[in-house]
């Protein structure tokens, strides 16, 4: 029988899972990864891990579990309120003021958001807007690049719960952890925690600058730091993938919850970030979604 593509594999981690997922469903596959690819005798640089072949005869087959693992459908008891608390609706231009932030938070109060994610500035302004609701405030500390000093993102942090943050998105300084010294990269998140407990923090890994394995490396060295939350990245970087969410949420589990934030633009983007394990959705078109989902949900 002939192989057919099933899919292109973003790192080794999905090819991981998805090679197992089909050995454990009997269907005949091939991976075909590009470490080794060569031509000529010199080794091409390619986008991507590999590729992933099925038997054409159970190509039908492959494309159902690929699905279910791509998080392709939709989960069967998730409705309109569900979507909605799962969502972080995010006002992050620099530009934003005080009319974009009372439309904005007009916006999470009808819908019942999780929570409005706002400038540092703001938060005061709403947290009083907010007030007696369901929609807590998050706003940002070591936005968006993290390489503040670690003791000065825990001051911001605890300078802005006490201005009326209930959670805290706080970027991970990268640049340690890519250079060996990812203890001390945790260090400053348990110090940004132990700052604001008891509320919430989220830590922004960034995992398109991480890659896979740092990424999952640093999320499971975060599990004991106090923090709540893994977040895949600041969305000036590139966009949050089902495949980004699995990683940190295999090694997160089960005392981190997963926010995936970065180009989340559609309905069918968020649902397939719900379905990999995302329990939080970082976007700024949150509206748009939710609006997509009334439609298509006649809800």
């Amino acid at each position: 029988m002939g192989m057919v593509l099933l899919r292109d594999l973003d790192d080794r981690f999905q090819a991981d899972l998805w090679t197992q997922a089909l050995e454990e469903q009997g269907v005949p596959h091939l991976l075909r990864t590009f470490e080794d690819t060569a031509y000529d005798g010199l080794f091409v640089s390619q986008k991507g891990y590999g590729r992933l072949f099925v038997e054409d005869e159970w190509l039908s087959r492959a494309q159902e579990i690929d699905a279910e693992l791509a998080g392709t459908m939709l989960p069967e008891d998730i409705t309109l309120t569900d979507l909605a608390r799962r969502l972080d609706h995010t006002l992050l231009d620099p530009m934003a003021g005080p009319a974009e932030l009372e439309q904005h938070l007009e916006q999470c109060l009808i819908m019942g958001a999780a929570a409005a994610c706002i400038p540092p500035w703001l938060t005061a302004r709403a947290a009083e807007l907010l007030a007696g609701s369901r929609t807590a405030v998050c706003t940002v500390a070591g936005f968006p690049l993290g390489f503040e000093l670690g003791a000065a993102k825990a001051r911001e942090a605890a300078a802005l719960v006490e201005a009326g943050a209930a959670e805290i998105d706080v970027v991970f300084n990268r640049g340690l952890a890519l250079c060996g010294e990812l203890d001390a990269a945790v260090a400053e998140m348990a110090a940004v925690a132990l700052a604001v407990e008891p509320h919430m923090v989220k830590v922004i890994l960034e995992t398109s600058a991480l890659g896979p394995e740092l990424s999952a490396r640093a999320s499971g060295a975060l599990v004991n730091s106090g923090v709540q939350y893994l977040k895949t990245g600041s969305g000036f970087f590139g966009p949050a993938t089902p495949s980004d969410v699995g990683i940190l949420k295999a090694a997160g589990a089960p005392r981190l919850k997963v926010k995936a934030a970065g180009g989340i633009k559609s309905l069918d983007g968020a649902l397939a970030l719900i379905a990999a394990g995302a329990d939080r959705l970082g976007s700024s078109t949150g509206w748009a979604i939710y609006q997509e989902a009334r439609e298509r949900w006649d809800a």
